[in-house]
């Protein structure tokens, strides 16, 4: 299981590497390196805000709980629904997510238009809903600090995708967009824990 110490030190290890990050490095975090990638969300003001969110996030655990495409071969990026806090105990134990997201499966399509409940019934299961920095309501969260939200995953950032635990950037101050970290940044003992070898 994920420890603290593990982020602490993947987290420490990206902010070194980030001092010497040229724009190439910057561009394919934030998926802007090829044709394709420059044209996904250029519509959006969070598209122009991931370089600095880039250079300032925070890394965090979220927790990747569901993945969708249609296509077999994985070559495009696909959206994935995520679970994230900024609350220092998810850092510590981040098998807190499991018991949140087993209270959230729990909801069921409310019968009555109750407007918090059905907009988060929506974001949860509609096939393309982008939520993106929705509060996830205290009796659901189990009293902490959680969000949700919908990232693109690049097959270049990471071929092999396991839902649960993964590392992102945050900074809820610069932009309501989050980013997978890709595997290129990874410590050798958080790709260990990550694919279980």
């Amino acid at each position: 299981m994920f420890q603290e110490s593990i982020l602490k030190n993947l987290s420490a290890s990206f902010d070194a590497e980030r001092t010497k990050f040229t724009k190439k490095d910057v561009a394919f975090i934030a998926g802007k390196d090829s044709f394709k990638g420059k044209m996904l969300g250029f519509l959006t003001f969070d598209y122009y805000r991931r370089e600095k969110l880039i250079r300032e996030g925070n890394l965090v655990y979220g927790y990747a709980y569901r993945a969708w495409t249609n296509e077999v071969t994985y070559t495009k990026p696909y959206p994935i629904w995520v679970l994230f806090s900024p609350a220092k105990e998810f850092v510590e134990n981040p098998s807190l997510y499991g018991d949140v997201l087993r209270a959230l499966q729990a909801i069921e399509k409310p019968k009555h238009r109750h407007a918090k409940i059905y907009h988060l019934y929506t974001m949860l299961n509609a096939e393309l809903s982008e939520p993106k920095y929705v509060l996830i309501p205290e009796p659901y969260a189990q009293g902490h600090l959680v969000y949700l939200s919908m990232v693109y995953l690049r097959p270049s950032h990471l071929a092999n995708l396991c839902l649960g635990v993964n590392p992102f950037l945050i900074a809820p101050n610069v932009s309501k967009e989050i980013l997978l970290l890709p595997s290129k940044y990874w410590t050798e003992e958080f790709k260990k824990e990550y694919f279980n070898l």
